[in-house]
This record gives structure tokens, C-alpha cells and sequence, in this order.
């Protein structure tokens, strides 16, 4: 009998074992904010309060998802996670992006009502795509709307960024060059969002 538990003992260590050698370790990514001139001078700062984005629910996880070109399939990575969900880190990334671009603007996430009043307009973001193709394009739209303290709104339009999904590495998704794509064109919506604040007197 001794021997028998033995024998499971070291068949399930091996087992074991050769699990931890042989499972692929996760890759966690974040978005990023790229470099850039800020071409507004400080003059008159506008305070923002970016008090709520969304995203599909379908690519609200963890896990990084993609889509099959042409087709309704969908690739959800075990391994290539994002270190925070999207609806947790766009606000920041969005904040971010505003205040390097432009100084006349001072913009910060925030889910409290209190602060979210005492900032001159609140701006929320309802990501209505945020897709990337396999072999296509990568594609991120949203509808935003700003109001000011009253509630009143002064702004809404609707705003897509494209781009070519960067090509496949050895047949695997290139993750890290697909989020560094994302990053830029996440970028770049947030430049046309605070170029319209800008433009408000």
C-alpha cells in the first residue's frame, strides 16, 4: 500500500513538473501615451473630468481579443493578457494623452460626482468599436459628449481611427506592435477631443 501511494505521489510530481516546463508563461501589455509637442500655450487652463468610458463588453476581459478577417469568429489569448481591463485603463490613457497635448487643457478620470462638478466640462467616451482583424485593419471608433457642470451639452460627435494591423510574427500575432498601434490611434482620437475644448470659449 505504501509503495502504491508512493507511486502516485512521484507520478503526480513528474506530471507536475513537466506541466510547469511545458506551460507558456502570460504576457501582460498596457496602453501607452507617445510622445508629443504640446502645440497649446497655458494661457487659460480648462479643467475636464472624463467621468465614464466604455467599451464592448466582448473585449472588456482580461484576455486580449481579435477577430478573423472576414469572418464572425473571434481569437481570445490565454497568454496575451492586458495588465488592466480596458474600461479601467482608457480613462487614464485618455487623460493622459489630452495633457501632453495640450497645456491649456487639465484633464483627469474620475468616477466622484463632487469632483466631476467642480471641473469646467465632463467629457464621456462610448467606444462603439474597438476592433482588430487578423490580416486587416484595426479599427477604433466612439461617440463622445462633453457637458458642462449644468449638465448642459456643448459637444458630441463621433470619431474613428484605422490603421493596418501590424503583420503576423512567425504566423503569432505581433501583441506588443497591435497595442503600440491601438496606443497611437487611441492617441490621436484624444488629440481631436481636446482640439474641439480647445476651441471652446
Amino acid at each position: 500500500m505504501k509503495k502504491y501511494i508512493c507511486l502516485i505521489v512521484a507520478t503526480f510530481a513528474i506530471s507536475a513538473c513537466t506541466l510547469w516546463r511545458t506551460s507558456e508563461p502570460a504576457r501582460f501589455y498596457t496602453f501607452t501615451t507617445p510622445e508629443v509637442s504640446q502645440i497649446r500655450g497655458p494661457a487659460h487652463v480648462t479643467t475636464v473630468a472624463i467621468e465614464n468610458v466604455t467599451v464592448p463588453q466582448a473585449i472588456n476581459r482580461p484576455q486580449i481579443v481579435m477577430k478573423y478577417k472576414n469572418s464572425n469568429m473571434m481569437m481570445v489569448s490565454e497568454f496575451d493578457r492586458w495588465i488592466d481591463e480596458p474600461a479601467n485603463s482608457l480613462p487614464v490613457v485618455i487623460s493622459e494623452n489630452m495633457n501632453m497635448y495640450a497645456k491649456n487643457i487639465s484633464a483627469r478620470p474620475t468616477k466622484n460626482s463632487v469632483e466631476a462638478r467642480n471641473a469646467k466640462y465632463i467629457l464621456t467616451v462610448d467606444f462603439v468599436r474597438f476592433e482588430t482583424e487578423i490580416n486587416g485593419k484595426i479599427t477604433i471608433s466612439a461617440w463622445w459628449t462633453l457637458t458642462n457642470n449644468r449638465g448642459d451639452i456643448v459637444a458630441q460627435k463621433k470619431m474613428t481611427q484605422t490603421a493596418d494591423t501590424p503583420e503576423l510574427d512567425a504566423s503569432y500575432p505581433n501583441y506588443d506592435a497591435i497595442v503600440a498601434t491601438q496606443s497611437k490611434l487611441l492617441a490621436k482620437l484624444s488629440y481631436k477631443i481636446a482640439d474641439v475644448i480647445s476651441e471652446l470659449k
